[in-house]
């Protein structure tokens, strides 16, 4: 069934804290899906729909994160404004050496594309990565690497590269459960915030990204 919004989240229990706060009535004009944790399960889940479906009119992508930023601490959301893929390289010692151009083609590793957030919440920069950073010093390895990065996910960049490629207008959101690196995440005060994102925002931000493209087709 195509949707013209696509409410995208990595796992089952973001997904159920996200359903908690939609209405009956947004059913009809949005399609809560998720994607799978990790990038590589992202781009393979949102391409086989690809595939099958026909293109959404938008995407909203949410999802928990990790902070490195002392100002973004948990259950704040955020926009995030830009991704980067974070260990598509090699690592020597100290510090990390991003995959060179010449052997990466065309393929970017620093990606925006995201609509201009129309809510009143603090925009971030991201860096994905294949695992979850599970020390303080992985934490400070990265932190060194990006030091422009506020936030760390594992899917975040694949969600910018679909839409992208595929010129879908999209917004990208994260609610902060850690400070990365930290074994103690504040998981049920996050997940809440899910549910109020989506009780307080969807409904507005798919009629907002509605407009937004009915306004483009237009012009």
């Amino acid at each position: 069934m195509h949707s013209v919004v696509w409410l995208l989240t990595p796992s089952k229990v973001e997904a159920a804290a996200l359903q908690k706060g939609l209405r009956k009535e947004e059913k009809n004009s949005l399609s809560l899906r998720i994607t799978g944790v990790g990038a590589v399960a992202t781009l393979h889940t949102l391409w086989g729909w690809h595939h099958r479906e026909e293109k959404p009119i938008a995407l909203i992508a949410v999802g928990l994160a990790g902070s490195y930023s002392k100002h973004l601490m948990p259950p704040m959301l955020v926009s995030v404004v830009q991704e980067t893929w974070g260990d598509l390289g090699k690592r020597r010692g100290r510090f990390f050496f991003p995959t060179h151009p010449t052997l990466r083609e065309d393929f970017a590793l620093s990606l925006k594309g995201a609509c201009e957030c129309p809510l009143a919440v603090p925009s971030v920069r991201g860096v994905t990565l294949n695992t979850v950073s599970g020390s303080y010093k992985e934490a400070r390895f990265w932190r060194r690497n990006y030091p422009d990065a506020d936030i760390e996910t594992q899917e975040n960049a694949a969600y910018f590269l679909f839409a992208n490629t595929h010129q879908i207008p999209f917004l990208s959101f994260r609610v902060i459960s850690n400070k990365v690196g930290d074994k103690k995440w504040a998981l049920e005060e996050a997940l809440q915030a899910l549910t109020e994102f989506s009780e307080k925002y969807v409904a507005s931000l798919c009629e907002w990204l509605l407009a937004r493209n009915t306004s483009s087709h237009e012009g």
